[in-house]
């Protein structure tokens, strides 16, 4: 899958509920930040629809670190109590420092 490829689907699935469209340089943005601002439920489709994989592989693409996508998942997941069982559960198996706190939550999820 190419990275314009890559970037579509994971934009698709993210922006197919709502009529404002965020790009791919602005959910980076956000996700290295940690400032979703006014894209919060973009941010949080994100986190919550897109598969464990694609956030992985789309981080990758965008050189954002996934102690950085744990913390910003984690940001959104308590300020909106959407939460991804399948994300939590990949980044305890790719041994994410900052996704500690999921272990007991991804089992039980």
């Amino acid at each position: 899958m190419t990275a314009t490829n890559g970037d579509r689907l994971v934009l698709s699935t993210v922006n197919t509920p709502y009529r404002r469209r965020i790009d791919a340089e602005t959910l980076a943005l956000c996700l290295r930040s940690g400032d979703v601002g006014t894209w919060k439920v973009h941010v949080a489709t994100f986190f919550v629809d897109v598969r464990p994989e694609l956030v992985v592989r789309f981080a990758e693409r965008h050189a954002i670190d996934l102690e950085t996508i744990a913390r910003t998942y984690r940001s959104v997941r308590d300020e909106t109590g959407e939460r991804n069982p399948r994300l939590e559960a990949e980044l305890v198996r790719l041994e994410v420092a900052a996704s500690q706190d999921f272990r007991g939550l991804a089992k039980a999820g």
